[in-house]
């Protein structure tokens, strides 16, 4: 009759299964038939039966037997092996595998590891031994049965389960450490009896990952979620000094640890400890106060003081200046963190301040200002140093000076020194002005009088002698508005008027007549008869003179100069605008120095490169600015923006 292979296969599996209870069967009613150690005689012909892996030694570690598949899987011969000392076998397991075989013989049921063979016959390298205690039929061990099989992914997960609970308990009974391994896929959490003894809680309490973080102060919640969430997102670990809340009330101070556990880039588990560390932590805390009193001065200097806790960075101790100077009294600041106390400009400094006492024991002394209860802005300097008391208990001395008179007068020294060299260029500015003004009236006096001179015609005589009492009256003008400058000391402090731009202009045309007629040169005004800048009288004149005769200086060889004037309103400025078609200028090149001292673009016997430097510190004495565009051998137009208020 014809068998299936499911029907084989399910009476293959029976037959085994009956054969590895016959194993057990043997194991405790037929291996007295066993030599042991008091010479009794057994039988281990069973052991050739067994489909599985097993070998079995005494308590010297011998070999004593094992299964024809445990031969093969590792390629041993029983002859080859028999007596010989099991541990050598496999000396990569010495101290892992002689630790765990003392246990199967203290006792301990069903020890389980895993092992990655480089010799096995399995498919999986990877093994699980199960290790258990070989006894008598009098119950004495008389050696370990181990057995051996290929390891599925459920009992890989419970050898490590296994292996951590072992590792955990081993440490809490010798430290007190309450030990706890989270599972991050399946969300469970497992501790040791200690840790219950930590919260104050039952035997029978289930923790989870957020009851158990529930217990924390709420200040430490924050810090153990973030601890916990890092773990598992980057992989850090964490070992932090927080605050518990214990079941009963009582809040005492703790040392957690965590670890996390990667299988690939996926954290799978996160192991830790936790430890009351609460007696040592009043007593570090107790020590830490002491150092104030080891510093006799603490009250008496005239500065404030606060010493911070290191650890924590609580405040531990403040003196009476330091409240004076605050306005708050001590217990506003013992026992709170300093970071609750600083601004913006400390909290950005924090960082570098802390590797300055890393690695110098003190830091810098830092400004900034304060706001104090009296809500009084005072400019303080902190200073900190690293102390330690008696018994090496380390905190931060730290000392706040209130420097607001200090600072008032360092920025009226400031300003003092800044006005002295605004002045100072002022002044500069106004003698170059001078020169310049002067120098433009005596040339328009020298041409004058040159065509007076060369003039025959009564007519031409009397139209130059005419000019000649214009440019005079304009002369005199223009030194009365320089002894006004001189009178106010600076043209800074005289205030702007309201200022006709086209009678401003015609001044000028008169101071340049001799000029014009000497060069051809032609000025288009396009400005509406209405407009009105406010700007310094002086200043006008000048800004108008030197650009209108900087584009005659400048002109073309071959061109006649000129220059059109014309004026754009926006809502801050009025812009007049100085066109000329004279030699232009390469911004390209010199843009970034076209307002220099000194600074000339083209050669001429006249070029002294102060006209544009002087124009624009005048513009930006009336707040005001200039643009520029231009173009080399076509023209340069100039924009003035005079500001309205």
């Amino acid at each position: 009759m014809a068998i299936s292979t499911t029907h084989f296969r399910k009476i293959t599996t029976i037959c085994i299964r009956k054969m590895e209870y016959s194993y057990k069967f043997v194991g405790k009613f037929c291996l007295p038939m066993f030599k042991s150690q008091n010479n009794s005689s057994f039988s281990l012909d069973w052991i050739n039966q067994i489909p599985s892996s097993i070998v079995i030694i005494d308590t010297n570690f011998n070999l004593i037997s094992a299964s024809p598949r445990w031969q093969a899987n590792y390629r041993l011969e029983l002859n080859d092996i028999e007596g010989k000392n099991f541990i050598d076998l496999f000396p990569e397991l010495s101290q892992d595998l002689q630790a765990r075989l003392k246990y199967s013989l203290d006792g301990l049921r069903d020890i389980k590891f895993k092992y990655n063979a480089k010799n096995c016959q399995y498919s999986s390298k990877d093994s699980i031994w199960h290790l258990n205690p070989w006894k008598d039929g009098y119950g004495n061990i008389i050696g370990v049965i181990i057995k051996v099989e290929p390891i599925s992914k459920t009992q890989e997960l419970e050898i490590e389960l296994h292996k951590t609970k072992l590792i955990l308990n081993q440490k809490s009974s010798v430290a007190k450490i309450g030990s706890w391994d989270y599972d991050v896929q399946n969300e469970t959490l497992n501790w040791t009896p200690i840790v219950n003894k930590i919260y104050g809680l039952s035997s029978d309490f289930k923790p989870t990952l957020e009851n158990s973080i529930n217990f924390y102060v709420e200040e430490s919640q924050e810090i153990i979620k973030k601890l916990v969430s890092e773990a598992i997102n980057s992989g850090k670990p964490w070992n932090e000094k927080l605050q518990l809340k214990k079941s009963d009330g009582e809040v005492i101070w703790v040392n957690t640890i965590g670890r996390p556990k990667f299988k690939g880039s996926k954290c799978t588990r996160i192991i830790g400890t936790i430890q009351n560390i609460n007696e040592s932590r009043l007593k570090k805390e107790n020590n830490v106060n002491e150092i104030s009193s080891e510093y006799p001065l603490f009250e008496k200097v005239p500065l404030g003081m606060a010493i911070i806790d290191m650890t924590t960075g609580k405040f531990l101790d403040v003196n009476q200046n330091f409240s004076k100077l605050t306005c708050y009294n001590k217990e506003h600041f013992l026992g709170h963190n300093y970071k609750k106390f600083i601004n913006g400009q400390i909290k950005n400094k924090i960082a570098d301040l802390k590797a300055q006492l890393t690695e110098h024991g003190s830091f810098k002394p830092i400004k900034c200002t304060y706001t104090n209860q009296k809500n009084h802005n005072l400019n303080i300097k902190i200073t900190g140093t690293l102390i330690e008391n008696k018994d090496g208990v380390k905190g931060l001395l730290c000392t706040v000076e209130n420097i607001t008179t200090q600072a008032k007068l360092e920025r009226n020294l400031k300003d003092t020194i800044s006005s002295s060299r605004e002045k100072n260029e002022q002044l500069l500015n106004f003698a170059h002005m001078v020169s310049h003004n002067l120098k433009t009236h005596a040339t328009n006096f020298s041409l004058l009088l040159n065509f007076l001179n060369d003039e025959t015609g009564k007519v031409q005589r009397n139209k130059f002698m005419s000019m000649l009492f214009s440019a005079s009256d304009n002369l005199s003008e223009t030194i009365k508005g320089l002894r006004e400058i001189v009178a106010v000391k600076s043209s800074i402090n005289e205030e702007k008027k309201p200022l006709s731009l086209n009678e401003s202009l015609f001044v000028v045309e008169q101071n340049i007549a001799g000029l014009l007629k000497e060069t051809n040169g032609k000025i288009i005004n396009e400005i509406p008869d209405t407009t009105v800048v406010k700007a310094l009288p002086a200043y006008l004149n000048s800004i108008l003179t030197n650009c209108i005769t900087n584009s005659i200086k400048y002109r073309s060889e071959d061109k006649k100069p000129i220059i059109i004037l014309s004026v754009e309103e926006d809502k801050n400025y009025t812009i007049l605008s100085i066109e000329d078609n004279g030699l232009g200028i390469d911004l390209d090149r010199f843009g970034k120095q076209l307002f220099g001292l000194y600074k000339t673009f083209h050669r001429h016997k006249d070029s002294r490169g102060i006209g544009l430097y002087i124009t624009k510190n005048q513009m930006d004495a009336m707040k005001g600015k200039i643009t520029v565009e231009s173009t080399p051998n076509q023209g340069t137009t100039f924009r003035f923006h005079f500001n309205k208020k």
